[in-house]
């Protein structure tokens, strides 16, 4: 079954590979050129800033919930499976031919069930994890435009540099996304129809 340690390590790796291909190559046959004014690095926690993004929470609450279903429903049919198993023990061998057939095809049912489940849920969790990485991803780009920034890293190089030459944008990232997610929100809401009681 699915772990948090498994969400968030398919999280990280998810958003890694979105930054990544963002980036894209360079060009071999592109010049390197010095940067015109001074040299202004920043970083950004990519892993903190999903961990912080409410966007990220909620998909995290509705994935544990689905999980929870989806465990329940299989504990429901792996006891069908043993209370079939018990009956099958007390059988004559004639009669537990009749039902084999049965047990064998209520086994391959509950092995396709995980099988699903799992895949629907990562599959789900994959396509989030793309959207939000691509607003982080365009919310980095922004800062780095609108502060002058000639390059931005995630935080883990940071450690061969000396700190107080970059810039964390880490908690603005983090307060933009927010933003944006709480405005997706309320227009959603506005969209929805009210019930009548």
């Amino acid at each position: 079954m699915i772990t948090r340690a498994s969400w968030f390590l398919a999280g990280g790796l998810t958003l890694a590979a979105c930054l990544c291909r963002a980036a894209g190559p360079t060009p071999a046959t592109a010049p390197v050129t010095a940067p015109a004014g001074p040299l202004v690095i920043a970083s950004v926690d990519t892993e903190l800033v999903l961990q912080g993004a409410l966007e990220f929470k909620e998909i995290d609450r509705e994935a544990r919930s689905k999980i929870d279903l989806k465990e329940e429903e299989g504990q429901q049919r792996l006891g069908a499976i043993r209370k079939l198993e018990e009956e099958l023990s007390v059988m004559s061998e004639e009669q537990r031919k009749a039902r084999l057939p049965e047990y064998n095809r209520k086994r391959q049912e509950l092995m396709d069930f995980q099988t699903q489940s799992r895949e629907e849920i990562l599959e789900r969790q994959s396509v989030d994890l793309k959207r939000i990485a691509n607003k982080i991803r365009a919310i980095i780009e922004q800062l780095g435009r609108d502060q002058h920034l000639t390059m931005i890293l995630d935080v883990k190089p940071i450690l061969y540099l000396n700190a107080a030459q970059v810039t964390d944008l880490t908690e603005r990232v983090t307060q933009l996304l927010n933003a944006d997610f709480e405005k997706e929100k309320d227009k959603l809401q506005r969209k929805v129809p009210t019930r009548v009681q």
